[in-house]
């Protein structure tokens, strides 16, 4: 019965004896077996240190100490908000399953070992005799923990990212714990005899082979429940664009000085989605931060530079919308929020001003190039404001544009021109007061642009 929330870090730990004075290696930290104690939240060991407050050439290592209160996740106070140093990334179930796979080690090994001292034969196989069948059995425990460790949960539909991020930092740590878990049976098999001299070589190859295969199979797990996070926070992100964005004026006739509302909504989701991902390694924690990112501004791009849907096609999907009992039937990017029909220079800048503030919050997340997600977007936002762009169209100035905006499609900006509304005559521009002047188009203007653009595709 797993709460899906990490054991936190407590100063009340305990280590097994050494053996000797003069043993030299690292005392394993009783519940946290196979290295569990290594496997903290963030690179963060000066910061453990403080928490758990001990003065110990060991203090880096932790327990699970009283269970009631150990895996009650509780408020730490750190220096930031983001910050979770005060947990390891697995959570209560972890510990229990790397323990279950060892003893039922030793309980098949010590079954065999019997057997064949009552005179059974097994049959000759690779890794040395029944060592090899051991060594088969715990690669057989992990894989079949590994696909329970997903498929317990009760109802996959119902996860949150909480919860899937967890699981899959759970996989990640049992993943990581292989190694120790193997080397620790195979020392077990040769202190026990059953591993002969002469199959020591061909047992400890068999060894490796089988924990690439049970390190294959955590793997695709892993891979699987990072699939599955993924897919929950585009999900929630395409629900919150549509919501907000359905019936959106984008013909604004007026500047803001703040973002909209729906940017603000986002942004507040990808900051608490953030926060959970701490469990992950930095590599999967990146990954699904670039995603999310990344499905914005490509939702942005689709919604700014596709071309509008006509007033029948959106009629009819309208209605298979209704047919469907209003659930989200096709459309492009899984939506059925089309492309813009209309959008002026107001709503370009509006729309710019969101950008800055989603390239803003990227950059305050640490993560290095990770407001890139959006250059695409802020590249046809930043052009359609910018009032050189009628000289950047020609032929002749084609390098300056490409240095200048080297993420801009011409043809993505030719779709976009198509759907400006141009002012009167007279006002091609506006003093913005500290933002500056903007590029303000009338209609002529606007259908020489869309020319020139089209005619360098």
């Amino acid at each position: 019965d797993d709460r899906f929330n990490p054991v936190q870090i407590t100063p009340n730990y305990h280590y097994k004896a050494r053996s000797t004075a003069s043993d030299e290696a690292p005392m394993e930290v009783v519940n946290l077996p196979f290295g569990l104690s290594d496997a903290v939240q963030g690179d963060n060991n000066a910061k453990k240190k403080n928490i758990l407050g001990r003065e110990n050439p060991y203090k880096d290592k932790g327990q699970l100490g009283n269970r009631s209160k150990s895996f009650r996740r509780t408020s730490v106070s750190l220096e930031t908000d983001q910050d979770h140093a005060g947990y390891y990334k697995f959570s209560y179930s972890v510990p229990h399953i790397l323990r279950s796979i060892h003893g039922r080690a030793i309980a098949f090994a010590a079954f065999a070992l019997s057997q064949q001292e009552l005179g059974q034969v097994f049959p000759s196989k690779a890794g040395g005799g029944i060592a090899g069948y051991v060594l088969d059995c715990v690669e057989e425990c992990v894989s079949v923990s590994a696909v329970s460790m997903k498929d317990g949960f009760k109802n996959l539909d119902n996860m949150d990212v909480t919860q899937a991020v967890q699981i899959t930092a759970n996989l990640s740590v049992l993943q990581s714990a292989l190694p120790r878990l193997f080397g620790t049976v195979i020392r077990g098999l040769c202190h026990t005899g059953m591993i002969r001299p002469s199959d020591i070589p061909s047992t400890f190859e068999y060894a490796d082979a089988t924990l690439k295969r049970a390190d294959a199979s955590c793997d695709r797990e892993v891979g699987s429940m990072y699939n599955l996070a993924y897919e929950i926070c585009r999900n929630k992100i395409d629900t919150l664009i549509n919501f907000s964005l359905e019936n959106f004026q984008w013909v604004a006739k007026s500047g803001r000085d703040m973002p909209n509302a729906y940017a603000e909504s986002l942004i507040e989701y990808m900051r608490s989605t953030f926060k959970v991902l701490s469990p992950m390694d930095e590599g999967s924690r990146a990954g699904l931060q670039f995603s999310c990112c990344g499905h914005i501004a490509e939702r942005l791009v689709h919604l700014l530079a596709d071309k509008a849907e006509r007033e029948d096609d959106r009629r009819g999907r309208g209605m298979n919308h209704s047919q469907h009992g209003g659930s989200v039937s096709g459309g492009a990017m899984g939506s059925d929020l089309p492309p813009i029909a209309k959008i002026d220079a107001f709503g370009i800048k509006n729309l710019a001003l969101d950008v800055n503030e989603f390239e803003t919050f990227a950059e305050s997340t640490g993560v290095p190039q990770l407001s890139e997600s959006f250059q695409e977007v802020k590249s046809l936002t930043t052009a359609l404001l910018d009032r050189d762009l009628p000289n950047l169209l020609l032929l002749e100035n084609q390098n300056e544009r490409r240095r200048r905006y080297p993420f801009l499609s011409l043809e993505k900006l030719a779709n976009v021109l198509e759907k400006y509304v141009g002012s009167g005559v007279g006002s091609k521009f506006i003093s913005q007061g500290r933002t500056g002047e903007m590029l303000m188009l009338d209609k002529k203007e606007v259908q020489a642009l869309i020319r020139l653009a089209r005619i360098q595709m």
